[in-house]
Parts: structure tokens; sequence; C-alpha cells
């Protein structure tokens, strides 16, 4: 990020592309803010209990059983990563800051 202090703003824009907001910096210059969605699953998990009794006689075994299965559904994560870029009024980048990964 460091690496685009100086840079021209148009240069910005022909690798990033037009931002998702523009602002005034209150000096005649711009803010401008690029914010990407970051999002991740979990996946989904069932767990299965067995509970009973079993007995053995001989070669054969009586009982009861029963099973519970527990699903947790997947689950989607997320957060916003954010990019803002502080340009001068020549156009030329003075300062930037970004939040997320």
């Amino acid at each position: 990020m460091e690496s685009w202090v100086g840079s021209h703003v148009s240069d910005l824009v022909a690798s990033w592309g037009p931002p998702q907001r523009v602002f005034g910096d209150g000096r005649g210059g711009q803010v401008f803010v690029y914010v990407r969605s970051r999002r991740f699953v979990t996946p989904g998990e069932a767990t299965t209990t067995m509970t009973g009794t079993a007995q053995t006689y001989g070669a054969t075994t009586y009982g009861s059983a029963q099973a519970r299965t527990v699903y947790t559904p997947a689950q989607v994560h997320g957060y916003d990563a954010t990019r803002t870029f502080w340009i001068d009024a020549s156009g030329r980048i003075y300062s930037w800051q970004w939040q997320g990964l």
C-alpha cells in the first residue's frame, strides 16, 4: 500500500478499477474507497451417538439400541476489507489506510 504514495490516481484506477466510493478530502482532493467482501464457509457436521443395551448369548446378540444424530448446518461468515486512498488536488496519492485482510 505504501508504494502507492506519490503515484497518480490514474495509475491506481488502471490497476484496481473504479472505487466503490469517492468523496472529498476537505482540502480540494478526493478520497477513494475500495471494498471487498471476504466470505468463507464452515462445513456442516453430523454427530451420531448410540445408546442402548446388548447382551450376547452364544453367537447371538440381543438388545435394543437407539441412534441420535445432531446436524449443525454449514455457516457463512464474512467481513468487508476496505482500502482507502487520499488523493491531493493534483491527482497524487498522499495517504492510505486499510481495514480487514
